[in-house]
């Protein structure tokens, strides 16, 4: 880093803006880069709400995220694991929803109407699932990368 001060400040500024770090100006990305669940996760799935989901069962869980179709989704492909061995549930795409902080996705069959919340931080994802539209938490999920 240059001591010297050039008359008129032009020097000042040069090295000022020289040693700034570098701003984009341009628009955000829907998706936080570094929050993107993408990888393999193993943990659980826990049943937080009996009466309003009976047929619920806690379950050891590994989940894959893919990038999505859609430009800003990932694609979730879930399963459980039964006996040790893997068991698919189900897949989805989901999107990162700035307001809620959060890889959403709504999900309907014909037994349940669910919208799911998932929130990475590095290594550790939490999440929850909410029934429609009484929105009471069913499930809490708990799981960690590459394990």
């Amino acid at each position: 880093m240059r001591r010297r001060i050039a008359r008129g400040g032009v020097t000042v500024a040069v090295l000022i803006a020289c040693t700034l770090p570098q701003f984009s100006l341009s628009a955000p990305e829907a998706v936080s880069p570094g929050a993107t669940p993408l990888g393999v996760w193993r943990g659980t799935s826990t049943c937080t709400d009996r009466v309003a989901a009976p047929a619920c069962h806690d379950e050891a869980v590994v989940y894959e995220f893919t990038t999505g179709a859609q430009a800003g989704t990932v694609h979730w492909k879930a399963d459980k694991l039964v006996d040790g061995q893997r068991a698919t549930m189900g897949e989805m795409d989901l999107a990162y929803d700035a307001g809620e902080a959060c890889w959403k996705a709504e999900f309907s069959s014909p037994r349940l109407h669910s919208v799911w919340c998932l929130v990475v931080d590095g290594v550790h994802m939490t999440g929850t699932g909410h029934l429609l539209p009484g929105k009471q938490i069913i499930r809490k999920i708990d799981v960690r990368k590459g394990r």
